[in-house]
């Protein structure tokens, strides 16, 4: 079901969830396609030279052919001043049409001058990043989607890591979704499927555990951190490894989650038991995991 009446003139996504603002910009262009056998689809990023009065052409032009136009606009807040102002006289006339429609996608929520833009017949969805409960629901469903099953301990474990990354959550499920099934749903009228649907003839089901997650680690962590995290383990200059470390942290790094894949990566029975001794450490409360990070660096 739609979540927008598709005869407001104006829709506007906006906030940082690029992934879920951009499943619903493709769910709103389904629904026109739906609606209207013919129709021009343009978009325009105002961000780039020229683009604004390529805008402007559009709303004015008419087709022949083509009974409804729909234009789609990113990069409005990087406008000069005086486009800005032209723009937002373009917006508000745009609002008597009937013909057209515009969507568009920001980053970040609107200033006073575009408040308008929060308000009817203007219709308007914030994507916020997610956290807490809702970031725990939208890793179910995307996991259920592509016939996943994962713990709490894996779902806590991707949440921290990709708290404010929703592109990169998704990428690492369907990461996981390759790996060889761990077992399949009964057939319809059985027993239920994950999230409590009723489970379907031959679909293979992957159960992932955090067991699993840290396994598969090298293909699920983005290079660059795998890169860092590897490098801790290297017996290198002290201070460049501390370095390293602190810009892990200062980029939004959970000390938990670095310490949980740095435990994933190590190999020797040496290193497995340094990490269960931290582990232990930490659960007594005699250790936090910065320090355990820091120690296991000066400790080579």
């Amino acid at each position: 079901m739609a979540l927008f009446d598709l005869k407001s003139m104006i829709i506007f996504l906006y906030g940082k969830d690029s992934y879920r603002k951009n499943s619903k910009l493709k769910e709103i262009l389904f629904e026109y396609k739906q609606k209207h056998s013919k129709f021009t689809v343009e978009s325009f990023d105002l961000s780039e030279n020229g683009q604004f009065d390529e805008l402007k052409d559009f709303i004015k032009s008419n087709s022949l052919f083509d009974d409804f136009k729909l234009g789609i606009i990113g990069g409005g807040s990087s406008l000069i001043p005086e486009d800005q102002k032209e723009y937002i006289i373009l917006l508000k006339e745009i609002l008597k049409h009937k013909e057209l429609v515009l969507i568009i996608s920001e980053d970040k929520a609107p200033n006073k001058d575009f408040k308008f833009l929060l308000e009817k017949p203007v219709q308007s969805q914030n994507f916020s990043a997610l956290i807490g409960l809702g970031l725990n629901k939208f890793i179910l469903e995307e996991a259920n989607i592509r016939n996943l099953i994962l713990d709490k301990k894996s779902r806590d474990l991707l949440a921290g890591f990709y708290k404010d990354d929703s592109w990169g959550l998704i990428t690492e499920l369907d990461k996981l979704s390759l790996l060889n099934p761990v077992r399949s749903r009964p057939a319809e009228g059985g027993a239920m499927g994950t999230l409590g649907r009723p489970a379907s003839n031959g679909v293979n089901e992957k159960k992932i555990t955090e067991e699993i997650l840290k396994s598969h680690i090298d293909a699920f962590l983005p290079v660059d951190i795998l890169s860092a995290l590897n490098y801790l383990r290297n017996s290198g200059e002290i201070g460049e490894r501390l370095r390293i470390l602190e810009e892990l942290l200062v980029k939004g790094g959970d000390p938990a989650m670095l310490f949980n894949f740095l435990s994933a990566l190590v190999k020797s029975p040496a290193e497995k038991q340094k990490m269960a001794d931290y582990d232990s450490a930490i659960k007594s409360g005699k250790l936090d995991y910065e320090e355990a990070l820091a120690d296991f660096i000066f400790s080579y």
